[in-house]
């Protein structure tokens, strides 16, 4: 009895060893860009659990899990546009807003309506 025990386990062991494996150079490119989707998803799946965002697409009718689901079947390029519009948007906002009001008030500094910049004379 003890024979046949070791007999199946042994044959177990050759079969279960002998699986084909492959093998391959992975380059430092390839890590990097795995590494990069890896952390662009993570960062977007962090953005779906803030109150705020829970908020808007509960209101567009999308179940938070369905956005998960959405975002872990996105592709790597998917991925890093999203990612760089989701970064680009609040500073490019908020620099267009800062443009916007400086004009504005150099405007009505040259119409003599305000004095803020001291080195605009007003048109009169």
């Amino acid at each position: 009895m003890k024979n046949v025990i070791t007999a199946i386990a042994l044959s177990t062991t050759l079969l279960a060893a002998t699986t084909p494996v492959y093998a391959g150079m992975v380059s430092s490119a390839d890590v990097i860009t795995q590494q990069q989707m890896n952390y662009d998803k993570n960062q977007i799946l962090s953005y779906v659990d803030q109150t705020e965002v829970l908020e808007k697409l509960q209101a567009l009718g999308v179940s938070a899990e369905d956005a998960k689901s959405r975002i872990a079947n996105l592709t790597a390029e998917e991925l890093a546009e999203f990612n760089k519009q989701m970064n680009e948007a609040p500073a490019g906002g908020i620099v267009g807003t800062v443009v916007t009001v400086l004009v504005v008030i150099a405007v009505l500094d040259l119409l003599g309506v305000t004095n803020v910049f001291s080195f605009i004379q007003p048109i009169n």
